[in-house]
């Protein structure tokens, strides 16, 4: 641990696998010795034990693995459930891919003031995500309204006032609702623009004015429900935000019509999960 602010706040990493590689190795390296521990949830069915030892062995890492794809979001809480008993302050979630510059965490905590418990209940780093470039001489801390959840560190008292992630959505659209209830709650959502993560969003190309994704038709299932579901929600607190995410689905509907494979197929998976947001069935897909 470098830096006398991640001395006086106790900061535990988790990171999220589902059928990783060896290159998983290599990402938790940027990272490691930025938190003080590391606790990695994996989601995979069958469980690499070759890997767990030697994420043991070189990260001294606590395995959490059941043999079942659990989602992104109750993975997370069981992170924070433990990392709250353990008496940490702050969570630090990463995908199995996603890569921290040196010195990420300690440019987040230099967002933090004295009140910070009180006051920020999520910091988020700048993603570098190919579809933009790295902030030039922008301020050190902004507002910013719904970041992506990998790279963020999460106040744990925020998040044991304000309850834990919807492991109902089960993948997608966990972050924005949560950003969502925390600011509803009072919370801010900090982005620390000298923080910089490379991550990786679906195979992401920009055409122009278009960002396609080029998601598979079963996470367009789950982005549509979800995300109609934070618009039933939260349009009432939150109209514009709620407004631009609509500008937003008509882009992406633009975008597989005009750029992606798989047309119809991701298609009828939006409008599955429109209907399953109206009969109210959430959790895994067809589960």
């Amino acid at each position: 641990m470098k830096g006398d602010r991640l001395a006086d706040i106790r900061t535990i990493g988790v990171v999220v696998l589902y059928r990783p590689d060896s290159s998983v190795l290599d990402a938790i390296a940027s990272y490691r010795h930025q938190v003080h521990e590391l606790i990695v949830v994996d989601n995979s069915e069958e469980q690499d034990h070759k890997l767990h030892s030697r994420l043991r062995d070189r990260f001294g890492a606590t395995i959490v693995g059941e043999g079942r794809n659990l989602g992104i979001a109750a993975a997370l809480n069981r992170a924070a459930r433990e990392a709250l008993a353990e008496g940490f302050d702050l969570l630090l979630t990463m995908d199995q891919d996603s890569r921290a510059e040196p010195g990420m965490v300690e440019q987040m905590l230099a967002c933090l003031g004295s009140d910070w418990r009180e006051r920020v209940g999520l910091i988020a780093p700048f993603h570098l995500t190919g579809a933009r470039p790295a902030p030039g001489g922008t301020t050190p801390c902004s507002d910013v309204m719904t970041p992506m959840t990998s790279g963020c560190l999460v106040n744990l008292a925020a998040f044991r006032e304000v309850g834990p992630f919807r492991d109902d959505f089960f993948i997608d659209f966990v972050d924005n609702e949560y950003c969502l209830r925390l600011r509803k709650k009072g919370f801010q959502v900090v982005r620390a623009n000298r923080a910089l993560l490379h991550h990786r969003v679906g195979d992401l190309r920009r055409y122009g004015p278009f960002v396609a994704t080029h998601h598979s038709p079963l996470r367009r299932y789950y982005k549509t429900r979800n995300r109609c579901a934070v618009f039933a929600e939260y349009l009432r607190d939150f109209p514009v935000h709620c407004l631009f995410d609509l500008v937003r689905l008509g882009k992406e509907v633009a975008s597989i019509l005009i750029f992606e494979r798989e047309k119809t197929a991701k298609l009828r998976m939006m409008w599955r999960g429109f209907l399953d947001f109206r009969r109210g069935r959430f959790g895994p897909y067809g589960g």
